[in-house]
């Protein structure tokens, strides 16, 4: 089987994850390195006029880097790990820097030019107390005073969105009192408890939708 490689002569693009992508030309290429004449650089806006960061207690391996991908497809500004009470999964730096190889892979196959922050693994409380850097804040949850993620966002337009996702065995009612008490509000997306990598993405879907309708 042959691989299609580029020859030298060939038109590349290459962009940096912060949304400035450089269009040139291959003029060496070798396995360990390539040289490219850049011709022009633009600066490209971000996705969409809401950054969803979402902060998530990860599930098992084996289903994180189908969670990465899908939301860095759509949209995602940034994805912290965070460490919960009944979370299944602590992940450390190797992890990070899988995701982080994810993310870029993801990116160059959909033709994204911005990656999403990733950060090392926080302690819920460390994540609450970031609250107040976002125009909205929210758990998302099955409890009875929640409402939808879309109601949330017709009411309010935020600009920016913080959303926490918990394990599959939920929040524990400490961490709910500790949301509660930060401000953060509960919301849920469908009438079905979901696993949280689909609420992750489905989380992002909402949000990337909402802001396209309302452009």
């Amino acid at each position: 089987m042959n691989a299609l490689r580029l020859q030298p002569g060939d038109q590349v693009r290459l962009f940096d994850g912060a949304g400035n992508v450089a269009s040139g030309v291959l003029d060496q290429a070798s396995k360990r390195e390539a040289v490219i004449s850049v011709q022009h650089i633009d600066e490209m806006g971000y996705d969409l006029s809401c950054r969803l960061t979402v902060a998530i207690s990860m599930p098992r391996t084996h289903r994180q880097g189908y969670l990465i991908e899908k939301c860095t497809e759509l949209g995602v500004a940034g994805i912290w790990a965070i460490l919960t009470d009944r979370g299944v999964a602590q992940p450390g730096q190797s992890a990070v820097d899988k995701w982080t190889r994810r993310t870029i892979e993801a990116a160059k196959q959909c033709g994204r030019y911005w990656l999403p922050e990733i950060q090392t693994a926080q302690t819920f409380a460390s994540v609450i107390a970031r609250a107040d850097e976002f125009d909205l804040a929210l758990c998302l949850d099955k409890s009875e005073e929640a409402m939808p993620l879309t109601q949330y966002l017709i009411d309010k337009n935020p600009e920016s969105v913080l959303a926490l996702i918990g394990p599959e065995g939920g929040w524990s009612d400490e961490e709910r009192c500790q949301a509660r008490d930060a401000g953060l509000v509960s919301a849920t997306l469908a009438p079905t408890i979901l696993r949280s990598e689909t609420a992750a993405v489905a989380a992002c879907a909402l949000v990337a939708a909402h802001m396209r309708i309302i452009k």
